[in-house]
């Protein structure tokens, strides 16, 4: 049993069962709900499983507890939150930059690294984003995973871990950059159609 082990590598063993997969798991969605750093997770998971099905873990178990923390958003949180927030004259503007935006504006934010992936899925639940918009650019969080993932596979040992980043792949680093580029351009572009089109009105 997962709560027995009184080792390390007796952890680490058992972590490569089934069993240990179905705990990862767990704490991996338990991490996202919980706006906990999954970072070291995902670096775990490429040190356990390797490159491929250590990232095929991590975006499942992130996908799941992404969408669970968009629906705890949206059904448990939203209503009372955008009461609030709706008194705020920046509230309509804010509502028309994400309905111009649409799915393109969710998929540039899950590739840049200044948006917390957590805090992202409660934000959009906040929001008026469909769940089919929202499930589709989880899939972009994949080259990042992959990318934790292979670092997490290069670790010799645990320890190793605290001498790993991710800015050490370049390709990853410059896409992310792109897309932050990118997300502010798209913020600003839109902030000055909606200022436009309400004067129209």
């Amino acid at each position: 049993m997962f709560f027995l082990i009184d080792n390390l590598n007796e952890l680490i063993m058992y972590l490569n069962t089934s069993g240990g997969i179905l705990v990862f798991f767990f704490i991996y969605v338990f991490s996202v709900i919980f706006l906990l750093p999954g970072s070291w997770l995902s670096l775990l998971s490429g040190f356990l499983y390797g490159s491929i099905v250590g990232s095929l873990v991590v975006f499942v178990s992130a996908f799941c507890g992404a969408c669970l923390s968009f629906l705890i958003s949206k059904y448990f949180f939203a209503k009372s939150i955008n009461n609030i927030v709706s008194k705020y004259s920046g509230y309509p503007l804010l509502q028309g930059i994400l309905k111009k935006g649409g799915l393109k504006l969710i998929i540039l934010s899950r590739l840049s690294p200044i948006f917390p992936f957590s805090i992202l899925n409660y934000f959009y639940g906040l929001n008026n984003i469909s769940f089919k918009d929202f499930g589709l650019s989880l899939f972009f969080i994949l080259p990042g995973t992959y990318v934790y993932c292979s670092l997490g596979n290069l670790a010799n040992e645990l320890s190793d871990f605290r001498n790993i980043s991710a800015k050490e792949n370049l390709t990853f680093t410059l896409i992310g950059f792109a897309a932050t580029v990118f997300v502010f351009y798209l913020i600003v572009k839109y902030s000055n159609d909606f200022l436009r089109d309400s004067k129209n009105i």
